[in-house]
């Protein structure tokens, strides 16, 4: 797979852009967030009864992974912290559901980047978060 700045430089000097799509779409990322979600519990072996506990989202968790509703930006973190997927996945995920990624200039971000390289758990990074005064990792949950 050809790397995003590559793509965005070979994208920028192109001057047929239906050519450069044609060219590459092996290249651009085809998969719903719940399609991912799934396929990150398949590779990391964990039921969503494990996750929906772990995340603390209850039955909400099967409405996000069947696709019926669109999860916030923490409680999809939450749910990858629930998985232990890799930072790369998360961000990935993120980027598939349109949000910002996680941004180690954004003092919040920073405390979940430190978290996630630490492999804390959602309820120690909650703690970090509240020590620092900071919001803590809990989204919407109108179920």
């Amino acid at each position: 797979m050809v790397k995003t700045n590559s793509l965005l430089s070979e994208l920028i000097e192109k001057n047929d852009l239906k050519t450069f799509l044609e060219e590459h779409q092996e290249d651009f990322i085809n998969i719903s967030p719940s399609d991912y979600l799934k396929s990150l519990a398949d590779k990391y072996d964990i039921s969503m009864a494990e996750i929906a506990r772990t995340a603390n989202l209850g039955d909400y968790i099967y409405k996000i992974f069947r696709g019926e509703r669109k999860a916030s930006r923490d409680i999809l973190i939450c749910i990858c912290l629930a998985i232990k997927v890799s930072l790369e996945e998360l961000q990935l995920l993120l980027r598939l559901s349109q949000y910002y990624t996680l941004d180690v200039k954004n003092e919040r971000d920073a405390v979940i980047l430190y978290g996630i390289k630490n492999k804390s758990s959602l309820l120690e990074i909650n703690n970090m978060l509240y020590e620092l005064k900071l919001d803590l990792l809990i989204g919407e949950r109108d179920h």
